[in-house]
């Protein structure tokens, strides 16, 4: 089992974000109710005292923006807006790169220019990892401009 601590993407921007990709068969791709942007890996523990002092940690309004890869095969969409200082806070290393996977296997289908709604994540959420189910364990409220 792993860990990891997630942003999760409102529905609205989910649908948005599934209407521009063109889901051919030749790609293995990621599970809409899966797509998260990853703040920290924990490993196989998780730091749950640094989690919970993410609570109230202030976050900009991010959207997400076009398309790119990791290695050739990996397609994520980018975020506009700076989760940095939220990321470091939540023990993300200096490796860290805000993005959020949508598929593995890609190999160079064109993609459109994209640009989804703006949003401000409510929460942060300590998520497990295993054999390819995540769970929720728990989460954090975060500070929006509607929360201040």
């Amino acid at each position: 089992m792993k860990f990891f601590t997630a942003l999760y993407p409102p529905l609205h921007v989910v649908d948005e974000l599934r209407a521009v990709l063109d889901r051919g068969p030749d790609v293995k791709w990621t599970k809409p109710e899966k797509w998260h942007i990853t703040l920290c890996f924990h490993g196989e523990t998780a730091d749950e005292e640094r989690f919970k002092a993410l609570e109230g940690h202030e976050v900009p309004e991010i959207r997400l923006r076009n398309f790119g890869t990791f290695r050739d095969t990996v397609l994520w969409a980018g975020i506009d807006g700076d989760l940095n200082q939220l990321a470091r806070a939540a023990g993300a290393d200096d490796n860290w790169f805000a993005h959020l996977t949508v598929a593995y296997g890609y190999r160079g289908q064109p993609m459109p220019a994209f640009l989804s709604s703006p949003w401000q994540p409510s929460e942060a959420v300590l998520v497990s990892s295993a054999d390819g189910v995540y769970t929720p364990l728990t989460r954090v409220g975060l500070r929006t401009s509607a929360r201040r």
